[in-house]
């Protein structure tokens, strides 16, 4: 089998794929991965085979900080930048797949299985076009009550209706696919979907069908070519666990500020701390007493040796950290992370979401209680150590194309 996976977006986007590419691999066929271009040489690192996608697309959120007009510019080059970004996925027809997993986000993913007449399936990170009666979509910036939330899904997959001008121009010319035009909300509410997290974490709701049921995480498998530095070894057995600080690729609109607040905090509560730098979020003083700061580690090497991990509530984060069977504090910004925060609270995992403005005093008070929580996050983690969430989906795909 020659599966092509499609996706875009951040780290946290594409890192699950190339678990699941490796997974496919290790049950004997060819999979390929297409997806940014920065993340090129992490694929190569795990042996997968790539292709690089434009990213331009990912530097928006940065240039969206520059104020009023900034932001303005960014949005006008949204467009543009999609077309290209879906000119490379036309390229993809080439490559012949039998069978194509793609991310929503890549808005381009269904449309190339089309062209070749092959089973596609969207490959899920969190709930986004599958309704439920049992919550709204983890992607509307309001919980409603529960009578509404149906009407949460619809909104929520009104996301890309600005965008499906471009993306029916695009199926027309460059797939030279012009008629039965559907959106994308529509082709992964109508087909198969793999649902990539963990029933421990959000079981699936009575009112979806079998189908749809989560496999469990993602997970790429730790590599044998990592070696932490002499200086992070040093600092993690010169005292107490320290708390991880990571907030991936959020950039807030003063990083010094938030610096200031985390490292005050973590005096606060009496702890050293870990602070990853990611793309900007944080920007530490390297000689700080107590603070290591470092770009990246393996979440899977770092984070059991941490006390807490302190993040903005991306999947990818969460998942780590339920693995690693610590507490967590989550300071949720945009999207989805307001969801798995609270589920993370509701839990017992995690003390409540610090929403609003986040001070010193409440940051070094949720540190603190986190503690709290360690003992559930132990056993949350040995749960869902008895999942396999890749030979899930594995079984899945190979069922796809074998009943198509």
């Amino acid at each position: 089998m020659r599966p092509l996976l499609i996706t875009v977006g951040s780290r946290g986007d594409v890192q699950p794929y190339l678990a699941l590419a490796a997974g496919l691999r290790a049950a004997g066929h060819r999979p390929l991965v297409a997806a940014p271009r920065r993340f090129g040489s992490l694929a190569a690192r795990h042996g997968i085979d790539y292709v690089p996608l434009n990213d331009e697309m990912l530097d928006l959120q940065d240039a969206a900080k520059g104020g009023v007009r900034a932001a303005v510019t960014a949005a006008r080059s949204v467009k543009p930048m999609l077309r290209r970004l879906l000119d490379d996925q036309a390229t993809l027809v080439d490559q012949h797949p039998d069978v194509v997993i793609y991310h929503p986000k890549s808005l381009g993913g269904p449309y190339i299985a089309e062209k070749l007449g092959v089973p596609a399936l969207a490959g899920l990170l969190l709930p986004l076009y599958v309704p439920t009666d049992e919550f709204t979509s983890p992607i509307v910036p309001v919980r409603l009550p529960r009578a509404l939330n149906r009407a949460g899904w619809r909104i929520a997959a009104a996301v890309e209706a600005p965008y499906r001008g471009t993306v029916r121009r695009w199926r027309a010319e460059a797939l030279g696919l012009r008629a039965g035009f559907r959106p994308v909300a529509d082709l992964v509410k109508a087909g198969r979907v793999l649902h990539g997290w963990s029933r421990h974490l959000l079981p699936a709701p009575a009112d979806w069908p079998a189908t749809a049921r989560p496999t469990g995480f993602w997970t790429l498998p730790a590599g044998d070519a990592w070696t932490p530095p002499d200086r992070l070894v040093a600092f993690l057995e010169a005292g107490d666990p320290p708390v991880y600080v990571g907030f991936g690729s959020m950039v807030p609109g003063d990083p010094a500020a938030l610096t200031r607040t985390v490292v005050d905090a973590v005096r606060a509560a009496g702890r050293r701390a870990l602070l990853a730098t990611g793309w900007g979020g944080l920007r530490p003083d390297p000689q700080a007493e107590g603070v290591l700061v470092i770009d990246e580690a393996p979440h899977d090497w770092l984070l059991p040796r941490m006390a807490a991990v302190v993040h903005h509530g991306g999947v990818g984060t969460v998942a780590a950290a339920l693995r690693a069977g610590v507490p967590q504090v989550v300071r949720p910004f945009v999207g989805d992370q307001p969801f798995w925060a609270d589920r993370l609270h509701r839990l017992g995992v995690a003390p409540a979401p610090l929403t609003g403005r986040l001070t010193t005093a409440r940051l070094a008070t949720a540190i603190t209680a986190a503690s709290d929580s360690a003992a559930e996050a132990r056993a949350l983690a040995g749960r869902m150590a008895t999942e396999d969430g890749i030979a899930h989906a594995v079984s899945a795909i190979e069922d796809t194309l074998a009943n198509r």
